[in-house]
């Protein structure tokens, strides 16, 4: 009867080893909770950057708030920017800049073609932000190139092409920036 107990919690053991492993992306995403985010591409607060969906002014107020200011710029179209607010939360960095963020649409109803994130308001692929460790970019899998400054502290910035945009040329592909204690400083993503 003790044998039969043993096969029994083997066999259970086995199969939801077996499952675990067949229905995760990888191992990491058990312990991590990876497989719930999409990787695939890249949006900032829900909004895709570079396409294929297009927005409206209200899309972006819905997804970042009221804009301080909006501007029509003849090379990128629709400039909406979020001054810097004052923060009580603690920071791993300190913020550059007079705007948090910086979206640009060339018209009334686009594509985002330009996003700049300075602060930690905004949130990438629902996983990472300013003043999250660079690592963090690692877990998003896809593809990365990183760059360090020539200031020899260890700064620099690491361009990552989602998995989902296949072999896209690393201009168009988001820029992660990070200080010498590798804490991004700002994200940004060009695609004009």
């Amino acid at each position: 009867m003790k044998n039969l107990y043993g096969i029994i919690f083997a066999a259970m053991l086995s199969a939801t080893i077996f499952f675990n492993d067949l229905y995760a992306q990888n191992k990491q995403d058990l312990l991590t909770g990876l497989d719930e985010h999409d990787f695939s591409t890249f949006t900032i607060n829900g909004l895709v950057i570079g396409g294929p969906e297009e927005y409206t002014e209200q899309d972006i107020i819905d997804a970042f708030g009221q804009p301080d200011s909006v501007y029509y710029d003849m090379v990128v179209g629709f400039v909406y920017l979020y001054d810097m607010k004052v923060s009580s939360s603690k920071k791993n960095h300190v913020p550059i800049g007079p705007y948090s963020v910086e979206i640009a649409i060339p018209s009334k109803k686009n594509v985002i073609l330009s996003a700049y994130v300075f602060d930690e308001t905004s949130v990438v692929n629902g996983y990472v932000r300013v003043g999250d460790p660079i690592s963090k970019v690692d877990d998003m899998g896809g593809r990365c190139l990183d760059h360090k400054y020539d200031s020899d502290d260890g700064s620099g910035y690491l361009r990552w092409c989602p998995s989902g945009w296949g072999n896209a040329d690393w201009i168009v592909c988001p820029e992660f920036t990070y200080d010498a204690n590798g804490i991004i400083t700002s994200i940004g993503c060009w695609l004009y």
